[in-house]
């Protein structure tokens, strides 16, 4: 290590056989290395080790933090123990994170490599070894530990956009953890199409643009909200347009498959796609050459891209709503997210995430509230919202308190978010109960409601209105009109 003085924080084991003086010996290294250290944070497995003196110190500011271990020489104690209560105040460190690797248990030095090379520790933490020859004299290298995991790689995502909330790869949950392992297996492979269900809220986007991106080693992840595109204009915003292609049409215009060239195309509710669109996809997916042609243009084109689709919709509802070839094609590789009602022990994570990500004031505190209150609630919730329903809780808590809420403050914001969850569940009950088709209410509501569905199926089924109006025997204006009455 080379330059200047290096101003930093020292996370260090306390030496169960060498003591203070280990840490003494670490710190007057460090500084040969032109290092210098203004924080310690000393990890103790008890409150009665004994502490570093003033000489030893100096100005440099000590923080003791216990972290009582049941076996110091079992890897996944020691792992678990660094997550929960130290990789947390790692968030706020100023400066280079400096560790020491050599304090402690051989089991310790493994759980620091580890941690290191997936990517956990703050960006650009540097790993230290002090050894003491056989001479009596002591000597510190850099620890030259290059591996480089998936979850390094998304984990480095996740340090360049630390506003953003992100699930953490290493999830507690066995069901998510399962997923993820799944997505970044599936997401290696090239060229395949990768189709990932969830319930709203399970943070699908937020997955395909920080886990399948970096993996597929694609620096661009061309997002499209399926249901937003006009469904006269779907074709040319996919695929593309020549000058005089249309009415409108000027000039040529690239499509997303174009725009996404070199990274990966995301069709976000791949089902609200207009049937032509998607037998045009169909061409495009099973073509190795990603192949396509642009509206008006007889010249197929190719586009070197990678394609993810999602949707919120179950298995076997997506399987109705898309035409059979597309689904065919973009089921071989399937990833389903679980909501977060079956991953509760990874919510104190995703609320800590989440809180930070909903923080947009800097007197509110960094810091998520957490009381036995909040637990329970989050606990016993069914959270139909899954992310949504903890971004909701953050803002009401975050509206009751400039810095951090009060106890009663929390108590009142806790009520005040309960409340509004028991109106979100009965309007998912009453929204359950209307989902045969019938509707609800008085008989002409449920002939309303009827026809309503049955025209919107209509169109979904044929890939327009004039197709749907043909098969049934009306007028297509006729259809039209029903698909676009509220109930009342």
């Amino acid at each position: 290590m080379s330059g200047g003085v290096t101003n930093g924080s020292l996370l260090t084991w306390a030496s169960l056989g060498g003591g203070p003086a280990v840490l003494g010996d670490v710190l007057r290294l460090l500084r040969t290395r032109k290092v210098r250290i203004t924080r310690v944070l000393y990890l103790m497995q008890s409150e009665d080790m004994p502490l570093p003196t003033e000489s030893d110190l100096g100005a440099i500011t000590l923080e003791r933090i216990l972290v009582p271990l049941a076996d110091p020489t079992h890897h996944r104690v020691i792992h678990d123990a660094v997550r929960d209560r130290i990789l947390p105040r790692l968030r706020s460190l100023d400066g280079v994170l400096h560790v020491n690797v050599s304090s402690g248990t051989p089991a310790m030095h493994a759980v620091w490599l580890v941690l290191h090379a997936g990517g956990a520790l703050p960006m650009g933490t540097l790993l230290w070894s002090a050894q003491r020859l056989r001479t009596g004299q002591t000597r510190i290298d850099p620890v030259d530990f290059p591996i480089d995991t998936y979850l390094a790689e998304i984990r480095r995502g996740a340090t360049a956009r630390p506003k953003e909330a992100h699930f953490d790869p290493a999830s507690r949950s066995a069901r998510r953890r399962q997923a993820l392992d799944t997505l970044a297996r599936y997401a290696r492979l090239p060229r395949a199409p990768l189709l990932v269900l969830g319930e709203r809220g399970t943070g699908k986007t937020r997955l395909v643009e920080t886990f399948v991106g970096p993996l597929k080693n694609r620096p661009k992840v061309i997002t499209v909200t399926c249901g937003t595109l006009d469904p006269h204009l779907a074709m040319s915003m996919l695929f593309g347009h020549v000058r005089g292609a249309f009415t409108g049409a000027e000039r040529d215009r690239k499509g997303f498959i174009e725009e996404a060239a070199g990274g990966v195309l995301f069709l976000d509710e791949v089902q609200d796609l207009e049937r032509p669109v998607q037998r045009q996809l169909v061409r495009t997916l099973q073509d190795p050459e990603r192949r396509f042609r642009r509206v008006g243009e007889a010249q197929e084109r190719n586009a070197d891209v990678e394609v993810v689709c999602a949707s919120h919709l179950s298995f076997e509802a997506l399987r109705k709503r898309l035409d059979p070839d597309l689904f065919d094609r973009l089921s071989l590789l399937l990833v389903e997210i679980p909501p977060l009602r079956d991953c509760r022990e990874d919510l104190r994570d995703d609320w800590t995430r989440v809180w930070a990500e909903a923080r947009s004031l800097e007197e509110l505190s960094p810091e998520a509230p957490w009381s036995a209150a909040i637990e329970r609630a989050l606990k016993g919730d069914p959270l139909p919202g899954n992310l949504r329903d903890l971004q909701r809780l953050a803002l009401i808590l975050m509206a009751r308190g400039s810095t951090a809420p009060s106890v009663s403050g929390a108590e009142e914001g806790l009520l005040e978010w309960t409340a509004l969850q028991a109106r979100f569940h009965a309007a998912e009950r009453k929204g359950a109960t209307a989902t045969n088709g019938l509707g609800t209410g008085a008989w002409d509501g449920r002939v309303r409601a009827f026809k309503r569905r049955l025209a919107r199926a209509a169109r979904r089924e044929h890939g327009s209105y004039v197709a749907a109006a043909k098969a049934l025997g009306v007028s297509e204006r006729m259809l039209r009109e029903h698909a676009k009455k509220e109930k009342e």
